[in-house]
């Protein structure tokens, strides 16, 4: 008789928090972290396509003001021609707090032109000789800050150093 009543009381039990159970999943879904780490990858894909996006642009025809917040925000020294990052290593990418600002650096190869201009002795020669400048190759590292604007990021700011 003591095992019937137990068992009663059990199915009782599970009938009335069936209910409760039903409720409790959709709040534990809610409460799920995983969402705010899908949000946090879709944004550093969105950051890393930026800057190839800038990149690219950049060592095409070199008009990035669909890039960056205003005007002013690269400073990027003129005889820069091209950069190619170096995928070697890994980008560093942290995020404000508030989920709204974001700081990103890699080193890159940067290609260097050299315009013979002066009135040096090997200036004057290299120009008599057809080379009015020389390309060279340097390791440096860009560093570009962002800001979320919508569901977008843009460049607030990019150097080379």
């Amino acid at each position: 008789m003591n095992n019937t009543s137990r068992r009663a009381f059990l199915k009782a039990g599970a009938i009335v928090a069936a209910p409760i159970a039903a409720l409790a999943a959709p709040a534990a879904l809610a409460a799920d972290p995983s969402a705010a780490r899908l949000a946090r990858l879709e944004d550093e894909r969105a950051i890393e396509a930026l800057v190839r996006g800038f990149l690219r642009r950049f060592n095409g025809n070199g008009d990035c003001a669909e890039f960056v917040a205003r005007a002013g925000a690269i400073r990027i020294d003129p005889s820069v021609q091209t950069i190619r990052e170096d995928m070697r290593e890994d980008a560093a990418l942290n995020f404000a707090d508030d989920g709204h600002t974001a700081s990103w650096s890699r080193k890159a190869e940067v290609e260097l032109l050299a315009n013979f201009s002066g009135n040096t002795t090997l200036e004057k020669m290299a120009r008599f000789q057809g080379q009015g400048s020389a390309h060279s190759l340097a390791k440096q590292r860009i560093a570009a800050e962002f800001a979320r604007t919508g569901e977008s990021w843009t460049i607030t700011h990019l150097t080379l150093a």
